[in-house]
């Protein structure tokens, strides 16, 4: 890698600085902002007032913000994400346990969401006006107004009960079982994300058909696949990858639906437990991965997209 792309990778990590700081102290935060007092949450409901305040010690909620963001920063680096209030299980087993499903979910969301989309903004940038876009537009616009939870009702009851194709449920123990139990999640979520991702992506077609070069390459009888090929996709990559990241971003919070949808055992469903039993630790520990998470994905993309555009100056 030159000395160029360097500089460009070090700019963008430097960038990412102030997000992450401000992403930790949200979630130092959340133990104020969050309905209750996790002090006596974590003493019980029939504690006396010196058992809770000698918690509200222990966990260090009598100490300025900054400490409490100092002491969380520290056990962060050390590795230590705190415990469970309801189960005393150290939260990065937990995340390890869960993280599976959640990956998995994830993987296949944007694969199924990918792998329609694509042919679906060709066929709405190459054809406008055939039978078949409008077909295609008519339906985009049906699914881009159905909930994911509703989706994933339809698709389970027309794939799973009536069939028995297909588990309902659960996440399976062997590969071939979760590779099964993910089929109907996957297809939810990425049905759930694919319309926006083909009519972007159509659109992102469309300025390139209009551009100087593509129609210097039709007067010169380019056409078909090698017009697609040559000109409009790989111009079209740069903006495509980055509603990508947008899409992948955006599944992070999808999977919180799908999953309790599917009784999927997921970070997801595992937020949402946490949150309904005023578990703030969990719910520290799983924004921080979802934040973290996001910004990973912003910042693989515009990586991606740096590389992948020539006009990319590397200073």
């Amino acid at each position: 890698m030159s000395a160029g792309r360097l500089r460009f990778v070090a700019a963008r990590l430097v960038q990412v600085l102030p997000v992450l700081t401000a992403l930790l102290l949200i979630v130092v935060l959340l133990q104020q902002l969050m309905p209750g007092d996790p002090a006596r949450v974590m003493a019980g409901p029939r504690a006396t007032v010196e058992q809770v305040a000698q918690v509200r010690r222990d966990l260090g909620l009598d100490q300025p913000i900054f400490l409490q963001f100092w002491a969380y920063l520290t056990n962060l680096v050390e590795g230590d994400l705190g415990r469970s209030n309801r189960t005393g299980i150290p939260i990065s087993a937990i995340i390890g346990d869960r993280a599976g499903a959640t990956l998995w979910l994830l993987a296949g969301g944007l694969v199924v969401s990918t792998a329609l989309a694509a042919p679906a903004a060709l066929l709405l940038a190459l054809r406008p006006r055939s039978v078949a876009a409008r077909i295609c537009a008519r339906s985009l616009t049906i699914l881009v107004n159905c909930p994911p939870f509703w989706i994933g009702l339809m698709l389970a009851s027309v794939l799973a009960l009536r069939t028995g194709w297909l588990p309902v449920g659960g996440f399976g123990e062997t590969f071939g079982e979760r590779l099964r139990s993910m089929v109907l999640p996957s297809l939810t979520i990425g049905l759930a994300a694919m319309p926006l991702l083909a009519r972007s992506g159509a659109g992102s077609l469309r300025q390139v058909l209009a551009a100087d070069h593509v129609t210097t390459a039709r007067s010169l009888g380019i056409t078909g696949r090698p017009l697609v090929r040559r000109h409009l996709l790989r111009n079209a990559m740069p903006p495509a990858v980055t509603l990508l990241a947008v899409q992948a971003a955006a599944l992070l919070f999808g999977a919180v639906v799908v999953e309790q949808t599917f009784g999927l055992p997921g970070l997801g469903a595992e937020l949402v437990s946490a949150a309904g039993q005023r578990d703030f630790p969990v719910v520290q520990a799983l924004t921080l991965i979802f934040g973290c998470g996001i910004i990973l994905i912003n910042l693989l993309a515009d990586l991606a997209v740096a590389l992948l555009d020539p006009r990319t100056t590397w200073r």
